[in-house]
């Protein structure tokens, strides 16, 4: 059925936009009105040339500025459609109509100025390399709404943390267990299946055990197809992925998201995700024009040649463990156009604790998702930055935390290799991975970021930090607190049904216990299996007599999704026996086992043979002579501890 014409689907949407719109009105309360868009024009020769750029030309040398032009591509209408793919589609569409139709002439004038330059569309904007004179000329087109000075973004490279060492490799790392993902694997059957991860970062080593199953561009049989899958606008590996460099910094963040290797190594939050990734970074830094350019691939996928982009191909979702100190908003435009495309993005919130107002950017960004690092006792690092935002004190950030101290995961120099890596690109990972296990466990609310976000916010772990400013459930240290990947995905699949039971077999009275069901549980409904039903998490009821009884449990959760779980229990004193025989010529021999019965304790098990003799005890035999070919009625009668008798009679053999 397509979600597009699903009622279900769309009230459900419908229900989280509700929720998104309550979650927003409570961060404006909490930490006043803010408003996105392009950066504030600031004073200089010119009011729309950042002083930056004035004093990188001070020199006398040409410098590489972003010029922004004045029309910039509407995407609100992308709000209005119904599936991720028919909203990546519009919004390229727009993008690059306008940009085709704006840029042309301003091309021409730096052509014929012969002035380096490259263009972009997801922002419309072109990084030219330009000296002051240009800048000038520049600054009084009626087509140039800013200028900016481009540079590199540094790569939030790891921490070091000398308590690494502590934390020891298991099946599945601290950080997938602390977030709970693996209960979401076992109560809810979703490891990410259908939904596809991005990382822009230093590379992936695709050949890693770990991640090699997992990459789309995987086409079985040691076969790989690498278009659409693999980008790298430095030019470092333009044909295959890598990632060259020690600490293998997009590895290890891939390996965080997805990774597995079939065995004794499961690092990913989500592991039958699918990974493509772009090489937008080196060793320390990320040139600003290779993230614009890794941010066009990531919304429109091309081959290797660079061509044919298709936006059907774009991830669900995009990691970016990268940012640097201070405020710059170049890449605020590229956030603004993947939401509206329905990719959720998410951002490291920075290295520079413990301080105050230290949230890099882009997380910074208004639109941005920024996701702080805490450690194994749910901790906030130390280094993990906080805020508020340095682009307006009312910005929270981080949005939520995720485990980010010795997180264990892919590495390189090989395709086996391990290691311990503490920062926030480790913690965002984590909640890239949630994502993925959202969306794969409800596909309906794939492409619909608002919605998403406000799941993520409303089912966090709320940890109260005001050291930094904001309230208790949104703060500058930990935000809306650690990420519970369980109850995201409860929140969207619904509940799940658990229930033990304990009875005493004498009384044949019962308790059922119903608290370990999953999810956002407000209503536990029994049904006995005898005629009678009971409300409430923990329950008692008494038998009339012993007996199977097939027993339902009904929870309903807060939106009133629902689920049953039907056991059967045994209850009391029930005869039972199990026998094995065997021919001798004319003669059967046959044993009998009564310890099923039960589960009242027996303290008697008297035997009735069917022919003419008996027996007594739990194991017993019995010789029928000439009996080969025979049928006999056996009769097993039990005892328990309080008098209590039952029998079972049965055909033998």
């Amino acid at each position: 059925m397509s979600l597009r014409n699903d009622p279900a689907a769309a009230g459900q949407r419908r229900l989280l936009a509700t929720a998104a719109a309550a979650v927003l009105a409570f961060a404006t309360l909490a930490t006043g009105p803010s408003a996105a868009g392009a950066p504030t024009a600031i004073g200089g020769s010119s009011s729309i040339v950042a002083p930056d750029v004035y004093a990188a030309l001070a020199d006398g040398e040409t410098v590489e500025v972003l010029i922004y032009l004045t029309e910039q591509a509407d995407l609100s209408g992308a709000d209005d459609l119904d599936t991720k793919e028919a909203k990546g589609s519009y919004v390229y569409e727009q993008l690059t109509e306008v940009a085709e139709r704006t840029q042309p002439e301003l091309q021409a004038f730096l052509d014929q100025r012969g002035a380096p330059h490259q263009a972009f569309w997801i922002v419309n904007l072109i990084q030219v390399e330009a000296d002051a004179e240009l800048v000038e000329e520049l600054a009084g087109r009626d087509d140039v709404s800013h200028i900016e000075l481009s540079g590199e973004a540094p790569l939030l490279r790891p921490v070091p943390d000398s308590g690494s060492t502590t934390i020891r490799p298991q099946v599945v790392e601290w950080g997938v267990l602390d977030i709970k993902a693996d209960q979401a694997w076992n109560h809810y059957g979703v490891r990410g299946a259908g939904v596809v991860v991005a990382t822009i970062d230093t590379g992936v080593r695709f050949t890693h055990t770990a991640l090699v199953d997992q990459y789309r561009g995987n086409l079985g049989g040691g076969v790989f197809d690498h278009n659409y899958h693999w980008f790298d606008p430095t030019g470092t590996c333009p044909t295959a992925p890598c990632d060259p460099t020690s600490p293998w910094h997009g590895t290890h963040v891939t390996g965080t998201m997805v990774g597995f290797d079939g065995g004794g190594n499961e690092t990913g939050v989500a592991p039958e995700a699918q990974w493509i990734a772009v090489k937008g970074c080196g060793a320390f830094s990320c040139a600003f024009a290779d993230l614009l350019a890794g941010g066009q691939w990531i919304l429109a996928p091309r081959n290797l040649a660079g061509g044919s982009p298709d936006p059907t191909l774009a991830p669900h979702v995009v990691n970016n463990s990268w940012g640097g100190f201070g405020v710059n908003t170049f890449f605020q435009g590229v956030i603004q156009a993947w939401d509206a495309a329905g990719i959720y993005s998410v951002f490291a919130n920075g290295n520079s604790g413990p301080a105050c107002g230290t949230a890099a950017y882009p997380a910074n960004n208004i639109p941005a998702y920024g996701v702080g690092a805490y450690d194994a006792n749910g901790t906030i690092a130390g280094f993990s930055s906080r805020g508020p935002s340095p682009i307006q004190p009312s910005i929270i950030r981080p949005n939520i935390s995720a485990p980010g101290v010795a997180v264990r995961s892919a590495i390189g120099p090989t395709d086996t290799s391990y290691g311990l890596l503490s920062g926030t690109s480790m913690a965002a990972p984590h909640v890239a991975g949630t994502v993925a296990l959202m969306w794969s466990a409800a596909p309906w609310l794939a492409g619909f970021v608002p919605q998403t976000r406000s799941v993520l916010d409303l089912t966090a772990r709320t940890t109260s930090d005001l050291s930094c400013g904001g309230v208790p459930a949104f703060n500058n240290v930990y935000g809306r607190g650690r990420i519970d990947a369980l109850a995201a995905v409860s929140w969207l699949a619904g509940p799940r049904a658990a229930f033990t039971w304990s009875c005493n077999h004498l009384t044949l009275v019962c308790t059922f216990d119903g608290t370990g069901s999953v999810g956002f549980v407000t209503g536990w409904s029994w049904d006995f299996g005898d005629g009678s039903t009971g409300n409430g998490a923990t329950v008692t009821h008494p038998y009339g007599v012993s007996g199977d009884y097939a027993v339902t449990l009904t929870v309903t959760d807060v939106n009133g999704q629902s689920h049953d779980l039907i056991q059967t229990i045994r209850v009391g004193l029930i005869a039972d026996f199990v026998h094995q025989c065997t021919r001798f010529g004319a003669h059967l021999v046959c044993g009998f086992d009564g310890s099923l019965s039960g589960p009242a304790p027996v303290i008697s098990w008297d035997w009735d043979f069917g022919n003419g003799t008996v027996g007594a005890g739990m194991l017993v035999s019995n010789l029928y002579p000439g009996g080969a070919g025979s049928s006999f009625n056996v009769t097993l009668t039990v005892t328990d501890t309080a008098g209590n008798t039952a029998s079972v009679t049965r055909p033998v053999p």
